[in-house]
C-alpha cells in the first residue's frame, strides 16, 4: 500500500513523497540518504523549485517536490512542465516503432519527401535520428536566438526553423562521416515522418505512445498552453527575471515539443530504457552508437546519451532544467527538474543534482561527463 507524506523541511518548501509500505531496511535506509542530500542539493543550488523521483524496477524509492511553483504556491510532484529534450527520447522510440510497423524506412533518402532539401539524396532518417545528417544547428544562428530572445511568445514554423540551418548552402560535414548535435535534424525529420504517414506528429505520439502507455499527463504542445497544475518556469535570459512559462516552445522544432510531469515521466523511462515498445532489433538500433563516435562509454544515440551504462538528457530551455537517466543493468530511474530562482546561478541546476543522486544509488556507474 502507498501512502502520501506531507513534510515541511524549511520555509516555503514543501516534501511530496510516495512510499511503500514495504519497502526493506537497506532501501529505506539509501531513502533516507537520498532524501538529505536533495534537501541539501536544493539550498546549495537555489533552485527556486526541485521535483525528483528514482525507482528501481517497479519499486518507487522516492518522488520529491521542494520549493515553490509561484509565490506562496507549493511545487507538487503532479505539476505539468516543458520537458525539453526529453522530447528527443520519445521522438526516437517513435521512430523506430513507425520503422517496426513499416511506416518509414530508416534508410531511405528523404529526398523521397523533402526532394528540395540541402543534400537530401544524402541523408536518411537513420542519420536525422542519430545527428550524423551533417546539417547545421539552426540555434546557433545569433540571428534566430536574437529573435527568439526579442520575441519570445512568437510561433515558428518548420519550415523557417530549417532555412536557419540551410540558407547558407553548407553543411557541418558529409552526412553519415560524423556526428554533431544540431536540432535542425529532429526538426527535417519531424517534417519528413509527417510527409511519410500523411499524419501529424502529435497524432502520432498519442497513437502510439501516449495512450498504449495511459500516459495522461503528457502531450505535445501545439501552442504556448500547458495544463493545470503547472509548474511554473522563470528566466534572466531577457536581462530580468521573470516568468517563462507560456513563452512559446516552438522555437524547439521538433526537439523539444513535449509536456509531461514526473509520474508520466518515470512510468515512460522503464518502458523506453527496456525496449518494450520495439522491436529486438529496433532497440539495438536506437541505442547503438553511431560510426564514428569515438568513447564507446559516452555517445549520442537516437535522441539520448549513452554514459558509462547510464541512456541520459539534460534538458534546459524557457527557464526549465531536467535530467533524466534509466540504467538497464540496475534497472534505476532518476528523473530531475528545478526551475530557477532570482539567484541566476540557479539556472541548469537539475544535471548536477541528478549527478549526485548517482553517486548514491549507483556508485559503480557514475556518469561521466
Amino acid at each position: 500500500m502507498k501512502k502520501n507524506i506531507h513534510v515541511l523541511i524549511a520555509a516555503l518548501s514543501v516534501i511530496l513523497i510516495s512510499i511503500n509500505s514495504n519497502i526493506s531496511g537497506q532501501t529505506s535506509a539509501e531513502r533516507d540518504v537520498l532524501l538529505k542530500k536533495i534537501s541539501e542539493l536544493k539550498e546549495e543550488t537555489k533552485v527556486k523549485s526541485l521535483t525528483a523521483g528514482i525507482k528501481k524496477g517497479d519499486e518507487e524509492i522516492l518522488t520529491i517536490a521542494l520549493g515553490e511553483s509561484m509565490t506562496s504556491v507549493p511545487a507538487s510532484a503532479d505539476m505539468h512542465l516543458r520537458i525539453g529534450g526529453v522530447s528527443e527520447i520519445f521522438f526516437g522510440t517513435l521512430l523506430m516503432i513507425l520503422a517496426d510497423k513499416s511506416l518509414i524506412g530508416l534508410d531511405d533518402k528523404i529526398s523521397k519527401w523533402m526532394p528540395d532539401l540541402l543534400a537530401a539524396d544524402k541523408v536518411t532518417p537513420g542519420m536525422l535520428i542519430k545527428n550524423t545528417a551533417g546539417y547545421k544547428d539552426y540555434v546557433l544562428n545569433k540571428d534566430f536566438i536574437d529573435l527568439v530572445t526579442k520575441e519570445p511568445f512568437r510561433n515558428f514554423s518548420r519550415e523557417e526553423i530549417i532555412a536557419y540551418s540551410v540558407s547558407g548552402g553548407e553543411l557541418n560535414f558529409t552526412p553519415g562521416t560524423d556526428q554533431k548535435y544540431s536540432h535542425t535534424e529532429f526538426t527535417i525529420l519531424g517534417e519528413v515522418i509527417e510527409r511519410a504517414t500523411g499524419k501529424k506528429m502529435h497524432e502520432l505520439y498519442e497513437e502510439y505512445i501516449f495512450l498504449p502507455m495511459n500516459l495522461r499527463n503528457t502531450g505535445y504542445c501545439l501552442n504556448s498552453e500547458l495544463p493545470s497544475p503547472v509548474l511554473h518556469a522563470y528566466s534572466s535570459d531577457r536581462g530580468i527575471y521573470e516568468d517563462a512559462t507560456f513563452w512559446n516552445p516552438g522555437w524547439t522544432g521538433d526537439s523539444g515539443p513535449l509536456f509531461s510531469n514526473l509520474y508520466d515521466l518515470l512510468k515512460f523511462a522503464r518502458v523506453f530504457g527496456k525496449g518494450s515498445l520495439l522491436t529486438s532489433e529496433s532497440f539495438e538500433r536506437l541505442i547503438s552508437r553511431p560510426d564514428g563516435a569515438g568513447n564507446p562509454d559516452l555517445y549520442f544515440a537516437s535522441g539520448f546519451i549513452f554514459a558509462n551504462g547510464w541512456y541520459a538528457q539534460n534538458p534546459s530551455f524557457n527557464g526549465y532544467s531536467g535530467a533524466f537517466g534509466y540504467l538497464p543493468e540496475d534497472d534505476i530511474t532518476i528523473i530531475v527538474y528545478t526551475t530557477q530562482s532570482e539567484d541566476p546561478g540557479s539556472d541548469a541546476q537539475a544535471f548536477k543534482i541528478f549527478k549526485e543522486l548517482v553517486k548514491i544509488v549507483s556508485p559503480d556507474k557514475v556518469i561521466n561527463f
